[in-house]
């Protein structure tokens, strides 16, 4: 039998490798807005959910975002009709 050439099978030849480990998820530095960083503390939820599951947790957090930004700009609306009315 010729095997020149021929390239050595490892020992685990057939064993299913081992996934790499996640990416640490940095921890989210706090905002100052509970709400904000609620939405950003999800983000630790990816290690523990499927990879099909991940665009449902980002919606979910992306609409959480778009909500608490909402809010903090109708209390700064609020807060300049508010300064408009004493001056004006």
């Amino acid at each position: 039998m010729d095997t020149e050439g021929a390239v050595e099978a490892p020992a685990e030849a057939g064993r299913v490798p081992e996934p790499e480990p996640f990416a640490v998820v940095p921890e989210p530095e706090p905002t100052g807005h509970p709400d904000v960083d609620a939405a950003l503390d999800r983000l630790r939820e990816l290690p523990d959910r499927p990879t099909g599951a991940h665009p449902d947790l980002y919606d979910g957090i992306h609409q959480r975002l778009q909500e608490a930004l909402a809010q903090i700009d109708r209390q700064d609306a609020g807060n300049q009709d508010a300064g408009a009315q004493r001056t004006g």
